[in-house]
């Protein structure tokens, strides 16, 4: 075909039947959507130059500026988030129970007056400390401070976890960093270095006790007055395990424990011994018993087993297991 004004074109390929023109517009398959290209961004970096003019060095102290406002601001929320982490209680309402560490705040939990001591009182015989939790608050150890709690030849406590809240008048220690699970080693082992850190020079013995347990105050102070108090003791009915727990305990065949069952008392020389090691008994635990994991630091710091006493076994008890 000739093209106009002189100029040659190619001529279109003509159409063969079946065949589409591979010149002419193909729309994409369908499923396949066509997106544009994205355009190439450009970015401008520009120093701040601080050598002529006063804009780059008001830019500077303004950076300064800033910046010690944000460490000072960064200081400032640290202090306060440490406090409120180290001091859980002051995030708690006023109605619940707060966690005494002073040792004059200790000693009015109790009702205890810090100048009477084993030499200028009989009523410093023994410090009792009871296991318990917050759903027994108001049973279990409501009835033990209503009963034989209060006619003890020295003071007793009921040690909680640190959540613990409640409405009854009992003398409550909630122990920092302490639930409520079970078993109670934690909880225990925790209760005993409260006990030698705040009354460890005022009482003469100290005992361990659960919330399930009733104890004659009456045969608990004749035979605590039966037996010296200088020397290390760990009294109590000793145990080696069931039939089915026997040679799981790892335990020697001449070692024991005291069964936590019936209470446990140490002198004060036995207290001393085993506090300042608590921790690292609570680090190497071979058993999930809590009495035994007790007997076993006792026996590696005091050097003392849990006497086999009949005095103590025979005694009349009652309670989960028996008592003193």
């Amino acid at each position: 075909m000739l093209p106009s004004r002189g100029v040659w074109r190619r001529a279109d390929p003509p159409l063969v039947a079946g065949k589409m023109n591979p010149y002419q517009y193909q729309a994409p398959p369908s499923g396949i959507e066509l997106v544009p290209r994205p355009q190439k961004m450009k970015i401008t970096v520009r120093a701040v130059s601080g050598g002529a003019g006063g804009h780059g060095r008001s830019g500077t102290a303004g950076q300064l500026v800033g910046l010690a406002v944000g460490i000072f601001f960064g200081f400032v929320i640290t202090a306060a988030f440490r406090q409120l982490m180290l001091k859980p209680h002051m995030c708690l309402s006023s109605r619940n129970v707060p966690i005494y560490d002073d040792t004059g705040e200790a000693f009015r939990i109790i009702g205890h007056d810090p100048k009477k001591n084993v030499h200028n009182s009989d009523k410093n015989l023994v410090f009792v400390g009871v296991m318990t939790a917050n759903m027994y608050l108001g049973s279990r150890a409501k009835a033990v401070y209503e009963t034989w709690g209060k006619r003890l030849p020295g003071k007793i406590a009921f040690f909680s976890s640190e959540a613990s809240t409640t409405d009854v008048d009992i003398p409550l220690i909630r122990l920092r960093g302490v639930d409520d699970s079970y078993p109670p080693q934690k909880k225990s082992f925790m209760m005993l270095k409260y006990m030698a850190d705040h009354f460890a020079d005022h009482f003469e013995y100290f005992m361990r006790a659960d919330d399930d347990v009733y104890i004659r105050p009456d045969k608990l102070e004749a035979l605590l007055r039966s037996v010296n108090s200088t020397r290390a003791h760990f009294i109590g009915q000793a145990g080696k395990g069931n039939q089915e727990e026997f040679g799981h305990l790892a335990l020697k065949d001449d070692e024991n424990f005291c069964m936590g069952g019936p209470g446990v008392i140490m002198s004060r020389k036995t207290l001393l011994q085993v506090a300042p090691h608590i921790r690292d008994c609570l680090k190497n635990l071979r058993s999930t018993h809590e009495d035994v994991e007790v007997g076993r630091c006792v026996r590696k710091y005091a050097k003392v087993p849990c006497t086999w006493s009949y005095e103590v076994s025979g005694m009349p008890c009652g309670g989960g297991g028996g008592g003193l």
